[in-house]
């Protein structure tokens, strides 16, 4: 892969001196065997090309891939997308894809992984039990790892349906101090918070009100920026839902979290807010009227999915 080429690449294009460049760092026929492909530089060096070019190393490598992500990246997003658009065709044909490119590279955990969540995502969206050896190599995976990077709190995230309450109970606490880390890394929304209020939401829809509340207690706890809109939305929308289950009466809560969405034009999002209402109340044999006029004002697609609650080996 030509790494040195794109460096090059991008400093003419910003016009920036070898002088500024370098900075004593490297040497001019270092940096010229370098981009010329004739040798390879230490990471130091590399990070400092970086830094002096204000470029980031996730920049860098859509710059290099020719302004396109990676193919992993490319077919995780068409994952997610297709996973929270319950689009089971389009999974199908993920599935076949993913698994050409998992055999044809044995030894790549990172496209085995991407191939267990493409299995799980079909079985989920096809309301199918989960592919147990899938599941479990992914759930084992996860709790095996005592440090979690972003990669690792997206799959969580996205596939929190393949844990039991137990385990999501027993692995919270640790997930929060991880998590916490990445709270300032805030270039598209706070990922950490949206977790959590994943969790919250995954306690409702299995009849745990408490471990909810203490859920919204931790979500609390984050400074959400004026200007993340989403993150605000829906903890108005999980903290009203949570404490009308409680009978606390928030029903506007949630109708307000409803009508930013719909306002936004986040018709799927809403829909899928609905069918949320719709497990939470059937598995908290919750009966309100104003929760049921709720649900009649907003419609939606009624869920034939129920909560799953599985043993974690």
């Amino acid at each position: 892969m030509k790494y040195g080429p794109t460096i090059s690449d991008i400093r003419k294009a910003k016009k920036i001196s070898l002088k500024n460049l370098l900075q004593d760092q490297m040497t001019p026929s270092s940096y010229s065997r370098f981009v010329d492909k004739k040798t390879e530089t230490s990471v130091n060096n590399f990070v400092t090309l970086l830094e002096n070019l204000n470029v980031t190393f996730d920049e860098y490598l859509y710059i290099n891939n020719g302004y396109q992500n990676s193919r992993y990246d490319q077919l995780y997003r068409k994952l997610t997308t297709a996973l929270k658009a319950d689009d089971a065709p389009a999974l199908i044909v993920l599935v076949n894809q993913i698994n050409a490119f998992a055999q044809s590279s044995p030894d790549n955990l990172r496209m085995k992984n991407l191939l267990d969540m493409a299995m799980l995502a079909l079985n989920h969206v096809q309301g199918d039990p989960l592919n147990p050896t899938a599941r479990e190599d992914l759930v084992k995976y996860l709790i095996n790892c005592e440090t979690w990077t972003h990669y690792e709190i997206m799959i969580f995230y996205n596939f929190i349906f393949i844990f039991d309450v137990e385990t999501v109970i027993v692995i919270q606490k640790r997930l929060i101090r991880v998590i916490s880390r990445y709270d300032n890394l805030r270039l598209y929304g706070s990922e950490p918070f949206r977790t959590l209020v994943k969790i919250t939401m995954f306690y409702l829809e299995h009849g745990k009100v408490l471990e909810a509340l203490e859920s919204l207690m931790d979500l609390r706890d984050f400074d959400i920026q004026e200007e993340f809109l989403f993150e605000r939305t829906m903890y108005k929308f999980v903290a009203g839902e949570t404490y009308t289950i409680t009978n606390t009466n928030r029903i506007k809560a949630i109708d307000d979290a409803l009508n930013i969405f719909q306002a936004a034009g986040s018709t799927h999002q809403v829909n899928r807010l609905v069918d949320h209402i719709k497990l939470v109340v059937k598995a908290n044999q919750f009966h309100n009227d104003n929760f049921d006029a709720l649900i009649e004002k907003w419609g939606g697609t009624p869920s034939t999915k129920t909560p799953t609650t599985t043993t974690v080996s």
